[in-house]
């Protein structure tokens, strides 16, 4: 009974967020509230989670487990930022501007690699489901769109021209952002079915 109370509170507690959220600015003062408790409940649970890892990646160190160096460059790096974060401030310009020289670099070199994993899986669609209209209008709104990106349809001349290359870069943009509401309704009805699944159960 107590934990058919607890996701029943659980759900109704999302979609009472989710309600305030359609219905802004007029909810907005309730939403900071909930909002700043959420940042706090994060906060703690995100500090929870960094001193289990921190403890997971000493203990590897100390045991001498393989591949131990990697907790050591994990257990130096987080040290590190954490030292200068406190003495310098997490707003300092020159903290800020250290952590984006190492950061940066990072980033791009995931992207990078990224990049070639999803091209090297395009390769094996081609290869598996052979030339179709899906294949090849992926293959070739991939190059479009990566032609595009280089800027050689950039005139500066005219400026409809401009304003229809703006439109089409956008177009990706679009796209992801359908995907990721679609990837977001698919969690919220794959919560609600385990939810009222538990409830079942609980019955």
């Amino acid at each position: 009974m107590k934990d058919r109370q607890g996701i029943v509170i659980i759900a109704l507690a999302g979609i009472l967020f989710l309600l305030a959220l359609f219905f802004q600015p007029k909810t907005s003062a309730i939403l900071n509230v909930i909002i700043n408790w959420t940042i706090v409940l994060s906060s703690v649970a995100l500090l929870l989670a960094v001193a289990r890892l921190i403890t997971t990646h000493m203990r590897h160190i100390a045991v001498g487990r393989r591949g131990f160096l990697f907790s050591l460059v994990f257990f130096a790096a987080f040290a590190a930022a954490f030292i200068g974060g406190m003495f310098m401030g997490e707003g300092n310009p020159e903290y800020l501007k250290w952590i984006r020289a190492i950061q940066l670099p990072l980033e791009t070199a995931l992207l990078g690699l990224l990049a070639l994993v999803m091209m090297s899986l395009a390769v094996k669609v081609f290869r598996e489901r052979g030339w179709s209209v899906l294949t090849i209008s992926f293959g070739v709104s991939a190059l479009f769109f990566l032609f595009l990106n280089l800027g050689f349809l950039k005139s500066g001349v005219n400026p409809g021209l401009d304003r229809f290359v703006i439109a089409l870069k956008s177009l990706p943009v679009i796209g992801a952002r359908g995907l990721l509401i679609g990837v977001a309704l698919g969690a919220l009805v794959m919560g609600l079915r385990v939810l009222f699944g538990q409830v079942v159960e609980n019955e």
